[in-house]
């Protein structure tokens, strides 16, 4: 897979800056001496299997639509990152449905052989805080290497719940959850005496152990007053940007719990913790100030304005000549991409292959000009860059803070006296 040697550091180096922070745990469940699937859930159109084959050091295969591979280029370079194809009906009617033979021979091998395999077990990609039904795809592949290559080939099938604070958003937190495997070899039984109700039985259990790695929202109406439970999670522990790859589950934690427990509400108990919510949001609103500027009023002081002013000139150099193509990708997002789960997973793809280009080129007239000065500074312009983007997160921090201290004392305390009653 030499394409996806290739593309893979780059697809690392944009993926931790298109994030700000990536927490992965429960790497310990995953059996590296075994044949592994593992079943994740589909929020955006194929960022998930991306941050898996960035993060884990085996290369993964993927299962991907079969409409992806219709044009000879698109087919060459998605075989050459470990992507095979799955056809459906509607992507080219049962000729195409037969070429699925040739894919699934190939996943059983790779199985076989120890080489682990992604699949996207809801099927189809949407944009929202819970679980959609999940097809029969996942068991059906463990059967099948095991019914081909026999009950000792021991697939194990690792749940993983992918969450995104936004998943459609630049600088957002991803939390990936990895649950304890499943045994196809446990349902091999069954299986053997009715496939129907073996495959039915693993999924099953699959559904489970995602759904507990998964933050849902039950009641679709809800999720803009949850949001603003998790924006006041987020905004009262904070975590370190540094290292931008976590192994913590704070977050996860957090926000699993605060969607559980509104799940759990009745419904007078969830109108009347909405209406706080709501209240104390409008507050905010009218008084012209933000929750995270509440919690952070009074913490910057002169070091902080001088930090501000003396990184001011490095900001400005890595954000002006490290912008074109984030720019380029935004503004082809904004004018051709419709659907939010391709928001993400087009500016990554773009932006990792404008900035390269475009970076090139500005060595090459730094070169040409021969100034020794300026080769400097573009030698240390991706450092720039990354540099700009927190200068710009502590900026806006710094701002919001310094405009709820001009508020009066008395006004700000009785807020955060009524945050604390918000809370969940």
């Amino acid at each position: 897979m030499l394409y996806y040697r290739l593309i893979r550091p780059f697809a690392r180096l944009t993926l931790r800056t298109f994030y700000k922070k990536i927490y992965i745990t429960g790497l310990e469940n995953y059996p590296t001496d075994k044949p592994v699937i593992f079943a994740l859930n589909h929020p955006t159109a194929f960022i998930e299997p991306c941050i898996l084959a960035t993060t884990l050091p085996q290369e993964l295969h993927f299962l991907v639509r079969g409409d992806f591979f219709r044009q000879p280029l698109h087919n060459h370079l998605l075989r050459g990152m470990g992507c095979l194809p799955v056809f459906r009906m509607k992507d080219g009617g049962y000729e195409n449905i037969k070429n699925n033979y040739s894919t699934f021979q190939t996943t059983y091998k790779a199985l076989s052989e120890g080489e682990p395999i992604i699949i996207l077990a809801e099927g189809t990609s949407y944009h929202e805080k819970r679980l959609r039904p999940l097809k029969k795809g996942t068991a059906r592949l463990a059967f099948g290497a095991m019914t081909e290559f026999g009950k000792e080939t021991d697939v194990h099938i690792v749940p993983v719940g992918v969450n995104y604070t936004y998943a459609e958003r630049f600088r957002s937190e991803v939390m990936i959850e990895f649950n304890e495997p499943i045994r196809a070899a446990d349902y091999w039984e069954t299986y053997q005496n009715n496939n129907a109700r073996g495959i039915k039985d693993l999924t099953a259990e699959l559904r489970k152990r995602m759904e507990e790695k998964i933050v849902i929202i039950d009641d679709k109406e809800d999720e803009d007053f949850v949001d603003k439970q998790f924006v006041l999670s987020r905004n009262g522990k904070p975590q370190p940007t540094m290292p931008v790859l976590s192994k913590t589950g704070y977050r996860f934690k957090a926000e699993k719990r605060i969607s559980e427990t509104i799940n759990k509400f009745s419904a007078s108990e969830k109108e009347e913790k909405k209406a706080l919510t709501n209240a104390y949001f409008d507050k905010l609103n009218k008084l012209n100030i933000s929750d995270l500027g509440l919690l952070r009023a009074g913490e910057y002081g002169i070091g902080s304005v001088l930090a501000l002013f003396l990184g001011w000139m490095p900001f400005a150099i890595g954000y002006i000549f490290n912008a074109p193509p984030l720019l380029l990708a935004s503004g082809i997002v904004k004018s051709k991409v419709k659907y939010i789960e391709f928001f993400a997973p087009v500016m990554v793809a773009i932006a990792m292959f404008a900035y390269p280009i475009w970076y090139l080129l500005l060595l090459i007239i730094a070169g040409l000009v021969g100034n020794a000065p300026l080769l400097i500074m573009v030698l240390l312009l991706p450092v720039l860059g990354y540099f700009s983007l927190l200068y710009k997160e502590f900026y806006h921090a710094f701002r919001e803070g310094k405009k709820a201290e001009k508020i009066e004392d008395a006004v700000r305390e009785d807020l955060l006296n009524e945050r604390r009653k918000v809370l969940i």
